[in-house]
């Protein structure tokens, strides 16, 4: 990215300063995508100005890169930037997230249309950690990625779940549970493996649930029960251990 860092410097704001992707080895916050479905890559920045944050499109034309429009960014740090098709429609959408306070960024998705970027989003949406991906239904990859968003809870626990975009809103994609929460087994798996917490016995029983392993969520949400220090609470897991129950059924 040297050479666009070199380019974007002479383009910015003199005192403007490109962002760094916390989420991403801390890499410049640049990327080169094809945004309006014309097979020809834009190129999108993230910077500082004057203590705010905006985003920037370019488009190439002639050899040149021209600015094509600005938006005002959030926060004070940017957490995710990247292109992925969204929509049923193939076209990359941009999923931004800036970082607002600690560990928590507030997501953004971007359309563009012949007049400039529309949001995906109705509602504000935050989140401690993002992962965005293809994920394989019943009948595999379809083109179309979902977002996992994790909200941090306590320790190393976090409430996940996973959504798609129908066409006006982002909905529970329950189509990918049993591939996505499969990895969240896993790594609750490993959390137990040097932390004996009820919570964490709590989340691998939601995630085995999820990941169509009901048996094992039996056993799992039983550890929990037993554990000296209940979180979350008795009732939260008596709750969990009825919707295992009924899936057991």
């Amino acid at each position: 990215m040297d050479e666009f860092e070199q380019l974007l410097e002479s383009i910015l704001p003199p005192t403007a300063t490109i962002l760094k992707i916390q989420n991403a080895n801390n890499r410049p916050a640049i990327l080169l995508a094809d945004i309006d479905g014309d097979r020809l890559k834009e190129l999108i920045v993230a910077y500082e100005f004057k203590g705010e944050n905006y985003l920037l499109l370019l488009k190439k034309s002639y050899n040149l890169w021209c600015p094509m429009i600005e938006i005002k960014g959030k926060g004070y740090a940017i957490t995710d930037l990247m292109a992925v098709p969204l929509t049923t429609q193939g076209v990359n959408s941009l999923v931004v997230g800036w970082q607002i306070e600690g560990i928590w960024s507030q997501l953004v998705l971007l359309q563009w249309k012949v007049y400039g970027f529309i949001s995906l989003l109705t509602n504000y949406v935050y989140y401690s950690k993002l992962f965005v991906e293809d994920m394989p239904g019943r009948f595999g990859k379809d083109g179309q990625f979902e977002l996992a968003i994790w909200i941090h809870d306590t320790g190393e626990a976090n409430m996940v779940e996973v959504y798609r975009y129908n066409g006006t809103d982002l909905e529970i994609a329950q189509e990918v549970y049993p591939y996505y929460f499969k990895k969240m087994v896993a790594y609750y798996k490993r959390l137990l493996q040097k932390y004996d917490f009820s919570c964490y016995w709590y989340y691998l029983a939601d995630a085995q649930l999820k990941a169509d392993e009901a048996d094992q969520a039996l056993v799992s949400i039983d550890k929990a029960l037993t554990s000296e220090i209940l979180y979350p609470s008795k009732k939260q897991m008596l709750e969990l251990k009825e919707r295992i129950l009924h899936k057991t059924s």
